[in-house]
């Protein structure tokens, strides 16, 4: 089993987990039994909240260890020394699990004071939030910033926004773009200046300034909100808004929730990798230069899963990023508009709407560093 399949296997087992318990939780009920253990007040309900987030970080741990640990140096990947990545993954792990109760507590307030309405706007408002705070929120859940700003030292053809240089020791990290509909910086990974040739690196940079100049990064990010924004209204509705006032309402609107996310997994990937085939195609046809992007792609993956074929029925479902081979081989598949990282941006917002799936995805699974900029094409 190469290291990209391992890697599916155990987001496929994490996702799978989470989607199950959260199944058998809303069949059975358990959300009410645990109410009926505590009073009416509002410390009760914020205690009821903070006991299902602790039990929910508990049955991620398992995963995270696998992921971030275990599987990398299983397969000689890099990683850190084992009691880095325990105190990392705790650094992250809490401040995950602090910005889930921060939701959860203003999302109960919320629900308290004006019901579905209430809830459904809080939400979007926390999505909103989550985006304008993007990078230092990664900042804080991962030691990302250690190196200065500027931008790349590459001659490129297009016009980008600024240009900051962020270092990881993540492999997999891979920057993305700061704002919420108008991108105020690109990050880039201190790894790819060292890993990539001045060639290679322009055709990064053009290809991020392309994907604005499209719109595909644009309508990805709509479609990420919006994707999210439903969600919450519609879990909002079917819980109701007299029980979104109580802890027992806010853990199950976080459970259907979390069923809407697991949705999107299975939706979201197709029109994303409709999105990079646009914007690659759009590179080669503003710069010409097919070579520098094919190296650039080939590299690039060597530094995710290094899996440069995948069955087709596999990426249908599981990769918003098609294989390296698809990116080479057929550029001009699909004439259609794409939707750029619309995927896994829904991942990072479901965060919002309490969702459980955010760190249980094959990509991210037990790497802090990825949990908040998930890795893009």
């Amino acid at each position: 089993m190469t290291y990209g399949r391992a890697r599916l296997w155990l987001g496929i087992s994490a996702v799978g987990t989470m989607v199950a318990l959260a199944a058998v939780s809303l069949i059975l009920g358990l959300p009410q039994l645990l109410a009926t253990a505590f009073n009416d007040s509002a410390a009760a309900h914020s205690l009821m909240l903070a006991g299902f987030l602790l039990a929910y970080a508990i049955v991620q741990a398992p995963f995270d260890l696998l992921g971030g640990y275990l599987l990398p140096k299983r397969f000689d990947r890099a990683h850190p020394p084992l009691g880095r990545f325990v105190s990392r993954l705790f650094r992250g792990a809490s401040l995950h699990l602090l910005l889930l109760m921060l939701a959860g507590i203003a999302l109960l307030l919320a629900g308290r004071w004006l019901g579905v309405i209430g809830v459904t706007a809080t939400g979007v408002l926390i999505s909103l939030v989550l985006l304008v705070i993007r990078k230092p929120l990664a900042c804080t859940f991962a030691p990302l910033c250690g190196r200065g700003a500027g931008r790349p030292a590459a001659q490129t053809a297009c016009a980008v926004p600024s240009v900051k240089v962020i270092r990881c020791d993540d492999e997999g990290f891979t920057g993305g773009y700061t704002g919420v509909l108008r991108p105020r910086t690109i990050l880039m990974p201190a790894r790819w200046l060292d890993h990539l040739g001045e060639q290679c690196l322009a055709s990064v940079t053009d290809r991020r300034s392309l994907a604005l100049q499209t719109g595909a990064w644009l309508r990805g990010r709509v479609l990420a909100l919006a994707f999210t924004w439903i969600g919450i209204a519609i879990s909002a509705l079917i819980v109701g808004s007299v029980r979104l006032g109580t802890g027992e309402g806010i853990i199950t609107f976080s459970l259907w929730f979390t069923l809407w996310s697991f949705l999107g997994l299975l939706t979201l990937p197709t029109p994303s990798r409709a999105g990079v085939i646009e914007v690659d195609a759009a590179l080669r046809a503003s710069v010409g230069d097919a070579d520098s992007l094919n190296e650039t792609i080939e590299r690039l993956d060597n530094l995710q899963d290094r899996e440069p074929e995948r069955p087709v029925g596999i990426e249908t479902i599981f990769h918003p990023i098609p294989s390296a081979r698809h990116r080479i081989e057929s550029p001009l598949a699909t004439g259609r508009r794409g939707y750029l990282d619309a995927a896994r941006t829904a991942v990072f917002l479901s965060a919002s709407g309490l969702g459980l799936l955010g760190r249980a995805v094959h990509c991210n699974c037990g790497r802090p560093s990825l949990w908040v900029f998930l890795p893009s094409d």
